[in-house]
């Protein structure tokens, strides 16, 4: 299996964690503390990524499997009144179109 690292933001943004497919480990900063709603949907983000690999999920491209993560952690954010948009200036119409499979 080849590592496709599952960053939690788009690619035009920066990087706020990885998934290694090839390891199964979710790589996070080490200034990430868990401790607010933000920093842990990041991690669930990044726990789609890793049930989608352990359950041989298949996609049409690799960009196709980030949109599940996102409505996770925006579900995850909304438990708290919080937004991916709010929160990462990521607004749903951005991750439906980049999670597109355009050929």
């Amino acid at each position: 299996m080849s590592k496709q690292p599952g960053p939690a933001l788009l690619p035009q943004r920066e990087v706020v964690a990885l998934y290694d497919n090839e390891t199964r480990t979710i790589l996070l900063p080490d200034d990430w503390g868990g401790t607010s709603p933000t920093d842990q949907s990041v991690l669930v983000h990044e726990m789609v990524h890793h049930l989608q690999n352990v359950g041989r999920l298949k996609f049409d491209c690799p960009q196709a499997r980030e949109k599940l993560a996102y409505l996770a952690q925006d579900k995850w954010l909304e438990r708290f009144g919080l937004s991916l948009e709010s929160e990462f200036d990521v607004d749903m119409f951005t991750v439906l179109v980049s999670s597109a499979c355009m050929y």
